[in-house]
């Protein structure tokens, strides 16, 4: 009889991302590389937290090679690609494990550009990090729900986010980042990126 799968504990997943967190934090250290928290910790710390699958950090991308290097040499298996590192924890299969951290160049496309400068000083998981604001992160957020290339329950994930982290708070200063960074997009994107806010804000089924 084949055992069955070991589920990791909500708390056991978050002890580990606080882990690679540190871990992080240490390797910009050493390379001398800026950084932006997004994706699912920055939602927590916005908004509220849920069990996020990795770490997702915005770098400078002539820093990719060095993080590579730092990274293996501490033992991580790690996946290169032109516009970002996919790090495994040690003893991983890359092939067939999750990952737990992803870095992604902010110059991989003008939204991540526009976004990335936009960052405050936070603690999440206990270690000083620059998370992205929290209009920078609404921004992305409906980026990535937007995209054709995403996988429809990775974009419904990114509406639940977003609808968390509006719940708690968008000020006006908020909306305004985030259409600045919105408008990066395509024509017509502020537009449907209102509309959302709005029928988020309001209650009402959302469309994308």
């Amino acid at each position: 009889m084949q055992a069955a799968a070991v589920i990791p504990h909500l708390v056991e997943v978050m002890d580990e991302r606080a882990k690679m967190l540190r871990e992080l934090a240490d390797v910009l250290s050493v390379v001398g590389a800026e950084h932006a928290l997004i994706g699912g910790l920055a939602v927590g710390y916005h908004g509220r937290m849920r069990a996020t699958v990795d770490v997702d950090l915005l770098v400078p991308g002539r820093k990719l090679k060095a993080l590579v290097h730092e990274l293996a040499a501490r033992g991580f298996p790690v996946k290169a690609f032109p516009d970002m590192i996919r790090v495994y924890s040690v003893g991983a299969d890359p092939e067939t494990d999750e990952p737990i951290a992803d870095l992604v160049s902010r110059e991989a496309n003008p939204v991540l550009q526009a976004a990335f400068p936009h960052t405050e000083a936070a603690t999440v998981l206990e270690q000083g990090v620059a998370v992205i604001k929290r209009g920078a992160l609404v921004a992305l957020k409906f980026h990535a729900a937007v995209s054709p290339d995403r996988r429809i329950e990775d974009r419904y994930q990114d509406i639940a986010d977003i609808g968390r982290v509006v719940a708690k708070r968008f000020a006006p200063e908020d909306a305004e980042l985030a259409r600045s960074i919105v408008d990066k997009m395509y024509p017509g994107a502020v537009a449907e990126f209102e509309t959302l806010i709005d029928d988020l804000t309001h209650g009402r089924p959302v469309k994308f």
